[in-house]
């Protein structure tokens, strides 16, 4: 089981906490957190605006869990957004330093984050779906320094303030609803500190995200895009339409318009395809907290 010192807090009342034989016990307020299969289980909903939303269900299922980590199997490493944030987030760790993944999903990306970080870094990661804790458990069996956990990030997280050197979210909401990822983010990291946001096409919006980042105290952020086809084994490609048909069942639109122009874009009978040429695209934000802070921005900031 993993130390939790400097890093854990309890989630409802933010007190240290001691170690139980079985997961992990508050002082204050008495709440246990349980360990399941040496997963500890820190979520916490306090109110529907924190729960699981109705898309994010779909993770629920152990059959779209699945669907997802034949995809990335096969198609993660060859990303070329995602090749480009490990080899950044690689160059900046050290021996100690922490690493934070929101949403880890099943795993591969965590195996990658290993592989290229420098010896002794320690990736904590999580997600809220039990399907996926387990699959993401087997996939990182071989990866050394690396904690999974569960826990809500739409909730009340379980982290001490300025404890992280790099906080990395692909895909995933950080912090509660209403405050932007990157808000949670700086709170989260030590001065100093690096914030990776990766996103498939990033929606317009009215502030570009290297100025919205610094207008949260970030005092360095850089933006990179990517446009390619990238070339989906049949099987993978199948079960990313499962996924995302699911998705849009459940009410996802970016899913059902992302599904429909899949859909037009099958030049061929898919059973005479080896692969189908996906047109993809990806973005990454690259942000970093500054050394010493201008101004109070209401969390501790302690090394």
């Amino acid at each position: 089981m993993q130390t939790l010192s400097g890093i854990f807090r309890c989630p409802v009342c933010e007190t240290e906490f001691t170690s139980d034989q079985d997961g992990y016990a508050c002082k204050r307020c008495q709440r246990v957190y349980a360990s399941r299969d040496g997963i500890v289980d820190f979520f916490v909903s306090l109110g529907e605006s924190d729960a699981i939303d109705a898309v994010n269900k779909m993770w629920l299922d152990p059959t779209i869990v699945a669907a997802r980590n034949l995809f990335y199997g096969a198609c993660a490493r060859q990303l070329e957004g995602m090749r480009f944030c490990m080899g950044e987030i690689g160059r900046r760790t050290f021996g100690g330093c922490r690493i934070l993944e929101v949403g880890m999903g099943t795993g591969q990306f965590t195996n990658w984050m290993a592989e290229s970080s420098a010896p002794g870094s320690e990736i904590y990661a999580f997600d809220m779906s039990w399907p996926i804790l387990e699959t993401a458990k087997e996939n990182t069996l071989g990866a050394p320094r690396v904690h999974l956990f569960r826990a809500n990030a739409r909730g009340r997280l379980p982290f001490v303030p300025s404890c992280f050197d790099i906080v990395l979210a692909r895909l995933a909401p950080l912090g509660a609803h209403g405050v932007p990822n990157v808000q949670a983010a700086f709170e989260l990291l030590k001065p100093g500190g690096w914030y990776f946001e990766a996103q498939w096409k990033r929606e317009v919006y009215e502030t570009p995200p290297t100025e919205f980042a610094m207008q949260h105290g970030f005092d360095h952020a850089e933006h990179h895009a990517w446009r390619y086809y990238l070339p989906v084994p049949k099987q993978a490609y199948q079960a990313m339409k499962l996924e995302l048909g699911r998705m849009a069942d459940l009410g996802g639109e970016k899913a059902r318009r992302h599904l429909a122009l899949q859909s037009e874009a099958e030049s061929a009978d898919l059973n005479e395809q080896q692969a189908v040429p996906k047109l993809t695209e990806e973005n990454l934000l690259i942000c970093r907290k500054p050394e010493r802070l201008r101004h109070s921005v209401g969390c501790s900031h302690s090394q």
